[in-house]
Order: structure tokens, then C-alpha cells, then sequence
């Protein structure tokens, strides 16, 4: 037999170089409609319908990280986190590093494994965030927060702690949340104390001055402290 001349290869790899475009675009825009319709089923709250569109959307183009993202998200939102956790899973797989992305996704995820009470599996990956963005403050945040929902409150304590140390000037979120914890453990001077950090980094917030007021404190130039940054955190 004769070998396909040039020419007819040329040509049959030109046809198929066209379908796998075609196709390439296909999947594409049923990527972004699908995306687009689960956009707007979540803004009518259909909560089912946004499930399907997302999981079309993931289904055209699975390296789509928003729509996994969503998926997972609509998931948690329909009492179901354990088949949120694969999409955010894969989410956060795809979108590490973004200062906007991975930290709603490492909430979703985190929300996953806290729903489906895998409480070990949770706390290593509350760890492994911190160890791995170098002990960001929202990361010890997010590990605080969780802690506190499985009754871990030394384990809170701590968190929160290493949370304001590593907060960039001018955050007040930690210090707020400390205030929210000793409130919550009916330590007033404590809590008064850690408002008196947040004045200090952010004497205008309007809701540290509000929070002062309420513990019977009036906000003024002697209530700010500056905030403590003790050795011994790791």
C-alpha cells in the first residue's frame, strides 16, 4: 500500500485540528452559559436549579475554579457538605495562592468538613492553611472561628491570639473577635481591653467606638493601647 501522500495528511490533520477547535469552543460557551444561568438561579434563590447549572457548567470545563466553587457552595446551601467537598476541593486545588480566592474557598471547605463533623480532617487543613500561606491573620481567623463551633476554646484563645499578631496595621477584625470571645465567657475587663487594641489601631471605626460605649466605656485618647506582640508565638 501506498503511503497518504503530504498533501492528505496535511489535510487530515487540518479536519481534525478544526473539530477539536469547535468542539474546544463548544465546550466553552456551555461553560460560561451554564455558569451564567447558575449565576442567575442563585439570585431568584433556586437553589436546585443553580446546583444543575454549576455541575454543567464543571462538566464542560472541569479547571473552571468558580465553578466548582459555586457548585460546592450551592451544596453547603442545600444542607448536603459532603458532595460540596470534592468541587471546593478541586476549587482550591486550582486557585491556590490568590488573595481573593483561596480564602472564601478555604472557608466553603472548611464548612464542608465542619458539616460532615470530620472535626480531625478539619483541623489538619485549618493547620495546613496557616503553614502554608506563612501565617497569614485571616488564616488563624478562619482557624479561630471553627475551633469556637466545636467547643475548642483554648484552642480559639490561641488562635485569636496568633491571629492579632500577625494582623497588618490598621485590622481590627481579630481584635473585635477577641472582644466577641471574652463576651461571650463573661470577661469584661478582657473584652474592654481588646477594643482598646482595635481603637488603637483604628481610632475612627465607628464600631469599636460603638462597642466601647456599650461596655460603658467612652472612646477617647486614653482607651487606645497599643497592642501586645509577645515572643512566644510560633
Amino acid at each position: 500500500m501506498m503511503p497518504a501522500c503530504p498533501a492528505r495528511r496535511s489535510a487530515t490533520f487540518l479536519v481534525h485540528a478544526g473539530l477539536l477547535a469547535s468542539l474546544t469552543l463548544a465546550g466553552c460557551q456551555a461553560n460560561v452559559s451554564n455558569r451564567s444561568a447558575g449565576f442567575d438561579s442563585m439570585r431568584e434563590g433556586d437553589t436546585a436549579a443553580a446546583i444543575e447549572y454549576f455541575q454543567k457548567s464543571v462538566d464542560a470545563r472541569s479547571t473552571d475554579f468558580q465553578s466548582q466553587y459555586w457548585l460546592g457552595v450551592n451544596y453547603l446551601n442545600s444542607g448536603d457538605p459532603l458532595r460540596a467537598q470534592v468541587p471546593l476541593e478541586q476549587a482550591l486545588a486550582l486557585r491556590t495562592g490568590d488573595r481573593l480566592w483561596t480564602p472564601k474557598i478555604a472557608d466553603a471547605l472548611a464548612d464542608s468538613y465542619y458539616g460532615q463533623d470530620q472535626v480531625e480532617r478539619m483541623y489538619d487543613f485549618l493547620d495546613n492553611m496557616v503553614k502554608t500561606y506563612g501565617q497569614q491573620s485571616g488564616d488563624y481567623m478562619r482557624q479561630a472561628k471553627f475551633m469556637g463551633l466545636v467547643g475548642d476554646s483554648d484552642g480559639q484563645k490561641l488562635a485569636l491570639d496568633k491571629a492579632a499578631f500577625f494582623a497588618p496595621a490598621g485590622d481590627i477584625k481579630p481584635y473585635l473577635a477577641q472582644a466577641d470571645f471574652y463576651e461571650a465567657h463573661n470577661n469584661v475587663p478582657a473584652a474592654i481591653e481588646a477594643l482598646g487594641f482595635a481603637y488603637y489601631s483604628d481610632p475612627n471605626a465607628e464600631v469599636v467606638k460603638d462597642r466601647l460605649r456599650g461596655l460603658g466605656i467612652i472612646p477617647g485618647p486614653t482607651v487606645g493601647k497599643a497592642p501586645d506582640k509577645p515572643a512566644l508565638i510560633d
